[in-house]
């Protein structure tokens, strides 16, 4: 049989890109990604096709768009996964462990994972949830939302009551190195999945000082810019922040404060998974790679949350390192998205990826830095007045919205900030990403977003304010009382 490395997935949830040094941050202290990164080969041009977590993981995970299990929101999928990554790779001989915060339904729904060692963002069973039955059997049983407090507290800076060894990311990583340790003498997959940094952002001490208010840039935006024609940002700003156009410049700085200490309250923490990988010899016999769903706005164009195909929300980072084996400490500018990893990792393992996967190997890549993996990306999210599409291509970026037909275009390359809409002065290159949207959802058969020959239109509404959502806790009805 011929070699085949081990498997480590290591997943963020609402990491965006630019926060990491590797990326290009200059503040944020990630020095283990950083490290990653230097052993390996990094993606500029990542891409969440459908940046919202369910969508996001089961495209990863299935290796289909996302709109063909039915998932343009987080939603029950609408069709069955034939080939899970998980079940692909346990056939070529692999142990496979799932370890954090999966966002299947129902939770433990294995998908060929061997062992899944959770903890979920929102539980509703505290026995479907390693991580409060942790904290239940360590004395913390009164802390009953360990991931922050949520509802209209949701994006309030908060600082974790737990310790830091008891803090989900702390649970995640000592979990992922125990599995190491554990599978050291044969193939393993794993796929670590953070919940963190999505809010409630709660780092432990001494993160939540680590970074001071008067440090921080200021948000992206044109002055007085307010992003109405994105219905869904709208609904995201008003049940999760409710008055972001009431934020001082103070509030906001500690919102992203509190997002920067917890990214790199996770670097330290991936920083003992590594030292683990060295302990245990397996450094070049691993095969890592580092991602995350989707980003996170903080703020930009008026907007907090995901669900919009501005860079801060779509584009994520993704690292592939195996020291000895992969180039080291370089750059691909490809375009790529969350599908790739699926065919990456089965084809290192020996399997073959299915005919009806749109990912590729980027191992194609990382040979041949000229090679091209396609020449643009889709994406799509949201329904009926919240749907909108983009298309990525070149140094271009093109959104439709189905909310009034309103169009956006940027040019990249000159404008990295998407500050500038030049829809209006070049009408010709949006009626050619229209019609290219047009081809690619009809030979896709994704026809709600369809209106014959052309991408549907709906009248131009205004989303109407409901207030924060109500996410409450109900886990605790669940535990068996003595």
């Amino acid at each position: 049989m011929s070699y085949r490395p081990n498997l480590l997935l290591i997943m963020c949830d609402q990491l965006r890109a630019d926060v990491l040094g590797c990326y290009g941050d200059s503040l944020v202290q990630t020095p283990n990604i950083d490290r990653l990164a230097s052993q390996g080969v990094c993606f500029n041009h990542a891409y969440s096709e459908t940046p919202v977590c369910v969508p996001a993981r089961h495209g990863l995970l299935s290796g289909l768009y996302p709109f063909q299990l039915g998932l343009v929101e987080n939603c029950p999928l609408s069709a069955e996964i034939t080939h899970p990554l998980p079940e692909m790779i346990r056939q070529q001989g692999y142990t496979t462990l799932a370890i954090g915060k999966m966002h299947f339904s129902p939770p433990r729904r294995h998908y060929g994972f061997d062992r899944m060692i959770l903890s979920e963002e929102i539980p509703s069973h505290i026995q479907d949830d390693d991580f409060l039955q942790f904290l239940q059997a360590n004395g913390f049983a009164d802390v009953i939302e360990p991931h922050g407090v949520r509802s209209d507290h949701y994006y309030e800076p908060q600082v974790s009551p737990l310790p830091e060894e008891f803090h989900t990311t702390a649970w995640t990583a000592a979990q992922t190195c125990e599995a190491i340790r554990k599978n050291r003498n044969r193939p393993f997959f794993v796929f670590t999945s953070f919940i963190k940094p999505h809010p409630p952002f709660d780092p432990c001490k001494p993160y939540d000082t680590l970074y001071h208010p008067e440090q921080i840039p200021t948000p992206i935006r044109v002055e007085g810019e307010r992003t109405t024609n994105d219905y869904l940002i709208d609904v995201q700003n008003d049940y999760k922040v409710n008055g972001v156009d009431k934020m001082t410049p103070a509030q906001e700085a500690r919102i992203r404060a509190a997002y920067y200490g917890s990214v790199t309250q996770i670097d330290a923490q991936i920083g003992s998974i590594f030292r683990t990988l060295e302990e245990c010899g397996l450094v070049e016999d691993t095969l890592v790679i580092f991602t995350s769903d989707h980003g996170e706005m903080l703020g930009d164009h008026y907007a907090y949350g995901k669900r919009t195909f501005y860079e801060a929300s779509a584009r994520i980072p993704l690292i592939v390192s195996q020291p000895g084996t992969l180039p080291m400490g370089e750059r691909r500018g490809q375009l790529t998205i969350l599908q790739d990893i699926y065919a990456t990792l089965l084809t290192a393992s020996g399997g073959k990826v299915p005919e009806s996967s749109c990912g590729f190997d980027l191992q194609q890549a990382i040979s041949d830095s000229g090679a091209t993996l396609r020449d643009e990306i889709y994406g799509e999210i949201g329904r009926g007045p919240a749907a909108k599409m983009m298309l990525r291509w070149g140094d271009f970026k093109y959104v439709y919205h189905v909310n009034g037909g309103a169009e956006a275009l940027f040019h990249l390359g000159d404008d990295p900030d998407e500050l500038q809409n030049i829809a209006v002065d070049h009408q010709d290159l949006c009626s050619e990403a229209r019609k290219r949207m047009v081809r690619h959802y009809a030979d896709h058969a994704f026809t709600e977003v369809l209106d014959g020959a052309e991408l549907l239109r709906l009248p131009k509404q205004s989303h109407t304010p409901h207030g924060y959502l109500d996410q409450r806790p109900i886990w605790p009805l669940t535990v068996v009382k003595n």
